[in-house]
């Protein structure tokens, strides 16, 4: 089924009563809240600052000419699905220390976006981009920065000097490769926390940040346009990309799923001229060649499957090829016993093929030995056609937080496959050449 980014009909709206002066780390907490809002893609939210109020403390704040500096009332309001709301409203808990949040049922009536245009690949990327960044120095240590990235959504880190110059980044791929994490971050977050010491450790023998981040790193200034960022990274094959000053002092990141969802947020329900002016479906994009197991497959089967690609993910059918669900290596992990970890890691890390294993280490997983891939898939995923638009499948996908979009045909049966690289390439495609050129450094 087809997830469309809509919000009309019954939803949440979610209020917030702060006050002006309320902080979030060095920031206004109500920017930091919307900031939060937008990373998480949510439907919209707006602040609004009041003339008078009083609190729990009782005192009136006013915004007469004779107190002008006195911390005036904030409201905030957010409008979304309750799906999303009971997902992102526990973040937005932990940042008001003081004030009220309400919750109640509304009746959309009409949520429209703004129409589908090339407007938003002329903005520059300091509208968009991520601004609290955690950071690393080239001195950190290895165990720190991997705790650092476990603990967080991020998958990379900028690495500054004490002046806060970029001098590179450290990312998952760095951390495997030359730092030799046993795990990538997706399975790290899988392990329990004595396992994730353990592992933490194994990997530390003393090296830090410097020996294993890229150095090389890709840079551009906060006025570089979206399109020229989603160029750049298209043709460097970067996930993301450092924001810095003409110092070379960091700014933010503006990252693949940040130009992804511009395109999620501009997209509405289009009409056939729109879709015929965006040019770019599905079918155009998908590729063919996807990992698929059969739903009775056995974990052998399905370990074969997760590692032929570099998504590490297959997509699980039944005998008519209808999609069920996915499986990816992070939920193998999550869903086998975590005595289990050690050897499935290894055969996962090294893309090994299950046959290929000694037989000490097939007797190790044994136990599990007897799970299909139906036990072991995430069920009830979203799907798309061949004649949906490219804005539509980028809010699917997005919605869904999926690395991968089975495509079907109108009986869900299983035609193909898009990911975020291919989502990110026809974008750039769809908009033409970007016209200008970003710092490369």
């Amino acid at each position: 089924m087809v997830n469309r980014l809509s919000i009309v009909g019954v939803a949440k709206r979610v209020r917030i009563y702060i006050g002006e002066s309320d902080h979030w780390h060095s920031g206004a907490l109500h920017l930091a809240i919307l900031e939060t809002l937008r990373a998480e893609g949510c439907a919209g939210g707006t602040a609004t600052r009041g003339i008078a109020g009083f609190g729990a403390h009782s005192r009136i704040h006013t915004a007469s000419i004779e107190v002008l500096s006195a911390d005036l009332p904030i409201v905030i309001d957010w409008v979304d699905t309750p799906d999303r709301v009971e997902r992102v409203l526990p973040k937005i808990q932990t940042m008001v220390g003081e004030g009220l949040i309400t919750v109640e049922d509304v009746q959309v009536l009409q949520y429209q976006h703004r129409a589908v245009s090339d407007v938003e690949s002329r903005l520059p990327v300091r509208e968009v981009m991520t601004r609290d960044i955690s950071t690393v120095h080239p001195e950190t240590s290895l165990h720190e920065a991997a705790e650092l990235l476990v603990a967080s959504d991020c998958r990379a880190l900028p690495v500054v000097e004490e002046e806060g110059q970029v001098v590179g980044i450290v990312t998952n791929g760095d951390l495997v490769e030359r730092g030799e994490l046993g795990f990538r971050l997706a399975m790290l977050r899988t392990l329990t926390p004595a396992n994730l010491a353990a592992e933490l450790e194994a990997a530390e023998e003393g090296k830090t940040v410097a020996g294993v981040m890229t150095w090389d790193v890709v840079t551009i200034s906060p006025e570089t346009t979206l399109a020229e960022a989603a160029h750049l990274m298209v043709t460097r094959r970067l996930k993301r990309l450092p924001v810095v000053d003409a110092d070379r002092r960091l700014l933010g990141v503006i990252s693949r799923v940040d130009l992804l969802r511009t395109r999620a947020v501009a997209y509405p329900r289009a009409s056939p001229e729109e879709v015929s002016h965006l040019g770019v479906t599905v079918g155009e994009m998908m590729r063919r060649d996807v990992p698929v197991v059969i739903h009775n497959a056995s974990l052998g089967e399905v370990l074969d499957a997760v590692i032929s690609t570099r998504l590490n993910r297959a997509i699980v059918v039944d005998e008519a090829r209808r999609v069920l669900g996915i499986v990816s290596d992070a939920e193998l992990m999550r869903r086998l016993s975590t005595q289990d970890h050690p050897s499935l890691g290894q055969l996962l890390m090294s893309r090994l093929q299950f046959s290929s294993l000694a037989t000490e280490q097939r007797r190790e997983l044994a136990r599990a030995a007897g799970k299909t891939a139906e036990e072991l898939m995430i069920p009830n995923i979203s799907t798309v056609t061949a004649e949906t638009p490219l804005g539509e499948a980028i809010a699917t996908m997005l919605s869904e937080e999926r690395k991968i979009l089975p495509v079907v045909d109108d009986e869900g049966h299983l035609l193909g496959a898009v990911d975020r690289a291919d989502l990110l390439q026809a974008l750039v495609r769809s908009r033409g050449p970007a016209s200008g050129e970003a710092t490369s450094e």
